[in-house]
């Protein structure tokens, strides 16, 4: 096994090294009540977690042999996946919401990237449905953050879901699949005010008041029910879905990691855009709250402490059950399922647990929203990381930023295999700031992942949807993954159509 281990370690050795482009916070006011905050995150959190490129191919067919011909195996099952997608209302009169770029206060029009941006989660969705059309999904994937800014009370749920969800994805295609959804921070109060069932929201008074509207903020999505075949599913902040076919067994482990550093629990304990819009303190303090400041609750320490326990113990529900499950799975192919990446969002600590649990489980794919672009990543013992997070609630951010001569490393809890550190190496980062989601069609032996997104014939209206002409759908970037029992090295292959290059749209920052 050791040997093995140090085999594919070698195959997976770096050449050229880059830190993965996250967000840059650029505050333009507050989140409260009708207040507009617009962010380009750049994970800045744990600077020492860099990535490294890895040499494409990795391994060829003739590694393959016994396996079917990824490239002629007929597809048995196909799934969607999409995170970060659920914009603001308000654009057809003018309120640009989450979607936009701005520049001193306005949609920033000097460039034509505004002309996506505006209407991208309407486009991402006529996008969708034309993928759908085309490979039949038995589910979608989303990843999260399903409502900006602040997710939905019990009293305004069925409003919004309706006018977010239900009238944006109600193409013939994509009317009766199963959404399995997970909460991301924006959908549990992002980092306004929690209390209440109903914008606007407010103060919390006090500890158990908070952490009983957090419940209630999640539970608001949970209970919701869909008019199109009950197709919301939000069963818990864990629950498995498995999915059988032609003899396939795909499993779906949706898991919840609000836990996360990165803009997660801390940012959404501390309330901080409630508080600098309530008490008039400059909500540039935010982004830096943390525990015990006055952006972070007023400084109310027992308050902070609740609200974090509460969004711990979801994080380590499904650690505990998602760990059960699958040290009886059966399945050829499991895929994780949560709003944050364990290598981009969380502190080390946090992140190498999943990450072992990965590992000792041989989790086939760990899908995530949160930074909102696109990138496939590669641990050492074979789980593949897709950040999935450009689905059209929030503009676009992919700019590589950083670049370092390291690598990405975790050291192991416990050692598995005599192995006492594990490297995730960086095989794909999209080129641009392109809109889109992940296709995922399974054969008998494999998994093939690929990136979607918009082709040459789209013409986009900017502020007025009528003047835009839809077109198909381009890919890209795209992998096959091998089936959990295969008995060969779980790295895979690049499919021979995968483009790495420039697709989709915008492709600029500016």
């Amino acid at each position: 096994m050791h040997e093995a281990h140090e085999a594919t370690r070698a195959l997976l050795s770096p050449t050229t090294h880059r830190h993965h482009p996250l967000s840059r916070p650029v505050v333009r006011g507050t989140i409260a009540i009708c207040a507009l905050v617009l962010a380009l995150l750049v994970w800045t959190a744990y600077p020492t977690l860099p990535h490294s490129a890895m040499p494409i191919p990795v391994l060829s067919r003739a590694d393959y042999d016994d396996l079917d011909d990824p490239e002629t195996a007929p597809t048995l099952l196909t799934l969607l996946a999409l995170g970060d997608w659920g914009g603001t209302l308000g654009k057809e009169s003018g309120d640009p919401g989450s979607c936009c770029v701005m520049y001193n206060g306005s949609v920033d029009t000097r460039s034509d990237r505004y002309k996506v941006d505006y209407y991208a989660q309407s486009y991402v969705a006529d996008l969708l449905a034309a993928s759908a059309a085309q490979l039949a999904p038995a589910r979608i994937l989303s990843h999260g953050d399903n409502v900006y800014w602040v997710g939905v009370g019990m009293a305004n749920a069925a409003y919004r879901l309706e006018q977010t969800f239900e009238a944006m994805y109600d193409q013939p295609s994509l009317r009766h699949i199963l959404w399995l959804n997970v909460a991301g921070n924006h959908d549990i109060g992002g980092a306004s005010f929690i209390c209440g069932d109903k914008e606007p929201y407010y103060e919390c008074r006090s500890a158990d008041e908070l952490v009983a509207y957090l419940d209630r903020r999640f539970q608001a999505q949970a209970s919701y029910t869909s008019p199109h075949g009950d197709r919301w599913v939000l069963r818990d902040h864990y629950y498995l879905e498995r999915i059988v076919r032609d003899n396939i067994v795909v499993e779906v482990y949706n898991i919840d990691t609000n836990n996360a550093d990165n803009h997660g629990g801390a940012s959404v304990c501390c309330q901080c855009y409630g508080y600098a819009a309530k008490y008039g303190f400059n909500a540039g303090e935010c982004d830096a709250a943390t525990r015990g400041d006055r952006g972070c609750v007023l400084g109310n320490t027992e308050m902070f402490d609740a609200c974090m326990a509460r969004i711990d113990s979801w994080a380590d529900d499904s650690y505990a059950r998602m760990s059960a499950d699958l040290a009886v799975s059966d399945a050829d192919f499991t895929l994780v399922n949560t709003h944050f990446s364990p290598h981009y969002h969380m502190a080390p600590a946090k992140m190498a647990r999943w990450v072992e649990l990965c590992e000792r489980y041989k989790v086939s794919a760990w899908l995530n929203g949160h930074t909102h672009g696109f990138n496939h990543d590669i641990g050492t013992w074979g789980t593949h990381f897709f950040m999935n997070g450009g689905g059209g609630g929030y503009f676009t951010a992919n700019n590589p930023i950083v670049t370092t001569p390291t690598i990405q490393k975790y050291v192991l809890l416990s050692s598995l295999d005599g192995v006492d550190e594990e490297y995730i190496y960086s095989q794909w980062l999209v080129v641009g700031e392109p809109y889109g989601f992940l296709e995922l069609s399974f054969s008998r032996d494999w998994l093939k992942v690929q990136f979607a997104t918009f082709d040459v014939d789209w013409q986009f209206g900017g502020f007025n949807h009528s003047e835009t002409t839809v077109g198909g759908v381009a890919r890209g970037h795209c992998w096959f993954l091998p089936r959990a029992s295969a008995g060969t090295s779980p790295i895979g292959l690049e499919c021979n159509a995968s483009f790495n290059g420039p697709v989709g749209a915008p492709l600029q920052w500016r």
